[in-house]
């Protein structure tokens, strides 16, 4: 089995210079080049390489870009961990949930929230339960897998929908129009010789019932 290489300690002022050599060569610039594109002395790219103290997290950055490279968090396996997605679900009082513990959609209420409800509370953003009845419930059900992520605001709103299914269709409150149509365009619409013509013949097949004007007799 293969060994993995070990990660850079970024806490060593020694690995961090050497790591800035790297880089630079890598890049293919000078200590003046590098120190013009990130913005600091060329003092300073000199102090680093020789281990003479730690950069900031932002001027590492900026320097690993100036070469084409960039920080990243990996885990174990080398795999790059991304940060959580904008948007996740906050609660109430605009808080993130607790980022260890996994949060359920709002319709997903506690049992014991069910059998003694809260009604002297707004609706919940969302529920979570602490580490050990977290624990105790996925030990339960060993197949499944803990979510990588809260819920984002977004992903809840598309949760409801879907939920919500079809809604009914709601036909707008017909316009009320002045009508000056002859005796004959009551009986269902508009004849050939009236002057009004606010409800002609194609408007019944081409419009849903509802959708045409109601018409008043003015004279």
């Amino acid at each position: 089995m293969t060994e993995r290489p070990r990660l850079p300690d970024l806490s060593d002022p020694d690995v961090v210079g050497r790591l800035v050599v790297r880089a630079r060569r890598h890049a293919d610039l000078s200590q003046r080049d590098l120190a013009s594109l990130v913005g600091v002395a060329a003092s300073s790219i000199a102090r680093l390489e020789s281990a003479g103290g730690l950069p900031s997290l932002g001027v590492l950055a900026r320097i690993l870009e100036a070469c084409g490279l960039r920080l990243a968090a990996v885990d174990g396996d080398g795999q790059e961990v991304r940060p959580a997605p904008a948007g996740l679900v906050r609660d109430n009082a605009g808080r993130r949930f607790p980022a260890h513990l996994d949060v359920d959609p709002p319709d997903q209420v506690p049992f014991e929230l069910i059998v003694k409800p809260r009604h002297d509370r707004p609706a919940a953003k969302g529920w979570f339960h602490h580490r050990a009845e977290r624990d105790r419930i996925a030990g339960q059900f060993p197949w499944r897998t803990r979510p990588a992520d809260h819920p984002t605001t977004a992903e809840l709103a598309l949760r409801r929908r879907l939920m919500a299914g079809r809604q009914p269709r709601v036909d707008p409150v017909p316009e009320m129009i002045d009508c000056r149509c002859l005796d004959e365009c009551f009986e269902l619409a508009c004849i050939g010789p009236c002057p009004c013509q606010c409800e002609p013949a194609h408007a019944h097949t081409r419009l849903g019932r509802g959708q045409l004007p109601m018409r008043v007799r003015t004279s």
